[in-house]
This record gives structure tokens, C-alpha cells and sequence, in this order.
């Protein structure tokens, strides 16, 4: 329930981040008129039954619906494919040892190397990373479309004069332009036939190179090591085909949204500041705490979802460095690269959030200084100071940036500490 709107209050537009694609929004039924026409020829004793599957078939799908639903069915077709051409598990009888048996066996005498799907934990890391990339992109836009709402629900708008309200709407309509020129179909075609070039080429460079080359134990030469590896690999190109078409499909399907979603990170990076010149940004409500957060907790889940997804691209990234392909002192440059652009949307944006909080906070202190007696001032001043400025806690913030900042470390270092095991 918004407490700042008033009756005469001037309402701001507000962002509309599901025009980055069609399936973040919410479908209409489609048919559903033929199929009422339909049931009205039935006699009314017999309608209720064609009634209710009607409403179950036509029932509105929200984005997180489709979202969880594309999902669901891709990983349940991943696994049928795998099972049926034998790559799910390993074969029974089968004269290969499971990969990582040998790295953590004495004996490491190389007789055939098994790799299934179920047997590929990098594998089942990276794919779950795939998979739930749509989600965290899914939850952010939501959030981002709450964004305006919720401060001007806090009194953001209460700030604002006429020119600066009009200046505000028109740089969300600019923004909104932003969002429905990546979502058009010629955008969203062209970064999903890179995408498909991107993830081929990198199962190109898996086909050529082998898997696993870091965590070889054996005393035979790293190329041998490799390709056997891959020669019992579940996606090998020359055994398993469809498994193979199926790792890029999926690849390909992650990068999608990825792209999508660095692009509507910066574009809306751009808006908070620029809204911030015009003075409107994340704005707590410091009279009403509505949520337990100040009126802030859409802005918590952005954060929240924000962070969880960096955090799994990371995860997803060192896995792929580290165990699918070679570790080397050159991979750092490109977790840098991903890190840095993570960096862009996600701590550039805070900083901007934080200080513009922060700001609201103290204006709010020198009014209530100006306002209160001096028996109130201390106890309401302590108050305004008593919750983070932010949503979420510094002190976790700082530790999980932290982390993030030490993993360029770990593809340069990995090689190393493998070899003095």
C-alpha cells in the first residue's frame, strides 16, 4: 500500500524491463474466445467439467512461469537424450574408469577414461548455471519494474518539482526505448546467432584441445590424457552427436539471457544516474517502515538476485577454466573482463543507490533536528541511524565483493597447487 501518494500527487512512469523479450511477459490466452464459443454449444449440464480444463489450459502464464517451465522441460529432454544414447551413466561392464577416479587414486595407470553426464559434476554445474541464468534475469526484471513505484511510494516523488517530474518521465520513456530496442526481433535474433557462433566455436576449441588437461595424474603426456578424457566424454561430438548439438543448444540458450542481461544492467545503470542528477533515486522511507526495510525490500531483492546471479556465473566460469578446459595464467585477463562488467552493474549502481539513500537520510536528520524538541531529537536522530542505508548489510556486501575479487586468482594459481599435491 502506497502512503506517500496523495489524491492530486502527479504519478511517474515507470520502467518497463519485460520489453527485453516477449517471454518476460505476461501471455495473454490465445484462443480462448473460439473455445468459449465451444462450450456454449454444450447442454449446461455437461459445461462444467470443459469449463474448469478450459480455465487450467488458458490460464495466463507469468514470465516466472514460462521461465521455470523452459527450463524444466530442457533439463528433462537433456536427460532422456543422455539416457537414450547412453551417456547418462556409465555403461554397464564398460572397461573405463570414472576421471576422477584416477585423480584421486594411486592408481593412475591409464586404461580408458569415463566421463558420463552424472559423472561430469563441472558439467552438471555449468548446466545448472545455464539453466537458472534465465531465473535470476527474470527476478531482476521484476524488480527493476518496481523500482519507480516503490520510491515514489516512499515520498521520492514528493521531492520533486514539475520540471524535474517532467525530465523524469522523459528519461524513462528514453529508457524504455532502450529496453524495447534490445528486445526487438532483430536485436534478439542477431544475440542469439553470436551466441550460437560463441558457444560453437568454444566446443570447437573443447574438441581440439581435449578436457580436463589440468587434472591430469598420470605420467603420460597431458595430450594423451585429454583426449582420453574426451573420448569418454558424455557431449563427444564423434560418439554422442545429439549430445553434443544439445551442450551448445543449452550453451547457447545461456549466453542469450546473459547478454540480455548485462545489456539491461547498463541501460539501467544509465537511468539511476541520471535520475539521481534530477533527484529521484532509491529513496527509504524513513516515516512508514512498510516492509521492515524501509520500504526498500523490491530494492533488497534486486540486490539479493543480483548478487546470487554474479556469484553463479563466477562459479560457472572457474568451473569451466579449472576442470573442462586447460587452467593457465592467461584465463585470469578474461575473469577479469567478465568481472569487470559485473562490476559495472552491479557495485557502480549500488554506490549510486547508497549515496543518493544516504543523502535522503541526512536531509531527513536536519529536518527532524530543525522540527523536534530537544528531549525527542536524540531518540528520533538515533533511530534514522539505527538501519543501513541499504537494504542489505554492509558487512556482507563487502565480504561477498571480496571473494568475487579474489577469483581471478584462483585459474592462475590452480596449476600450481595441482601439481604439488
Amino acid at each position: 500500500m502506497c502512503h506517500h501518494r496523495g489524491a492530486g500527487m502527479a504519478q511517474l512512469k515507470s520502467l518497463e524491463p519485460q520489453l527485453i523479450g516477449g517471454v518476460f511477459r505476461s501471455s495473454a490466452p490465445v484462443g480462448i474466445r473460439l473455445a468459449m464459443r465451444l462450450l456454449r454449444r454444450l447442454p449446461r449440464s455437461r459445461r462444467e467439467a470443459p469449463r474448469l480444463l478450459i480455465r487450467l489450459l488458458y490460464w495466463p502464464l507469468t514470465a516466472k512461469t514460462k521461465i521455470l517451465l523452459i527450463s524444466l522441460v530442457s533439463s528433462v529432454t537433456l536427460l532422456v537424450l543422455a539416457a537414450a544414447g547412453g551417456a547418462l551413466g556409465p555403461s554397464a561392464g564398460a572397461d573405463r574408469r570414472w576421471a576422477l577416479d584416477y585423480v584421486f587414486s594411486d592408481d593412475t595407470e591409464l586404461s580408458g577414461v569415463s566421463l558420463s553426464l552424472l559423472q561430469d559434476l563441472a558439467g552438471l554445474i555449468v548446466l545448472a548455471v545455464v539453466f537458472v541464468t534465465p531465473i535470476f534475469l527474470c527476478q531482476q526484471v521484476q524488480a527493476i519494474a518496481d523500482f519507480v513505484p516503490m520510491n515514489e511510494c516512499n515520498g521520492g516523488v514528493a521531492r520533486l518539482l514539475p520540471e524535474q517530474i517532467r525530465r523524469h518521465d522523459t528519461l524513462v520513456r528514453r529508457t524504455n526505448g532502450w529496453f524495447r530496442w534490445l528486445g526487438g526481433r532483430g536485436v534478439s535474433a542477431a544475440i542469439a546467432v553470436a551466441m550460437a557462433i560463441g558457444t560453437s566455436l568454444l566446443y570447437r576449441f573443447v574438441d581440439d584441445h581435449g578436457l580436463m588437461e589440468t587434472w591430469n595424474p598420470t605420467p603420460l603426456p597431458d595430450s594423451v590424457w585429454r583426449d582420453e578424457v574426451y573420448a569418454g566424454w558424455w557431449a563427444n561430438w564423434h560418439s554422442h552427436p545429439e549430445m553434443a548439438v544439445a551442450l551448445c543448444a543449452a550453451g547457447t540458450y545461456a549466453f542469450y539471457f546473459l547478454v540480455k542481461q548485462l545489456a539491461m544492467g547498463v541501460v539501467f545503470t544509465g537511468y539511476l544516474y541520471r535520475s539521481s542528477v534530477i533527484g529521484f533515486g532509491v529513496t527509504p522511507n524513513l516515516k512508514f517502515d512498510s516492509d521492515g526495510f524501509q520500504g526498500l525490500r523490491p530494492l533488497r531483492r534486486f540486490m539479493l538476485w543480483t548478487y546470487g546471479s554474479a556469484l553463479a556465473h563466477m562459479i560457472g566460469l572457474l568451473v569451466l577454466f579449472m576442470v573442462w578446459l586447460p587452467a593457465a595464467p592467461w584465463m585470469v585477463f578474461i575473469v577479469l573482463g567478465v568481472m569487470l562488467v559485473d562490476m559495472l552493474v552491479i557495485v557502480y549502481p549500488s554506490s549510486i543507490g547508497y549515496h543518493f539513500a544516504l543523502k535522503v537520510k541526512k536531509d531527513h536528520v536536519v529536518s527532524l533536528y530543525a522540527s523536534l524538541p530537544s528531549d525527542e531529537r536524540e531518540a528520533a536522530i538515533a533511530q534514522v541511524w539505527a538501519n543501513p542505508v541499504l537494504p542489505v548489510t554492509t558487512r556482507k556486501a563487502v565480504t561477498g565483493i571480496g571473494l568475487y575479487l579474489l577469483a581471478p586468482a584462483v585459474p592462475a594459481l590452480f596449476p600450481v597447487l595441482f601439481q604439488h599435491l
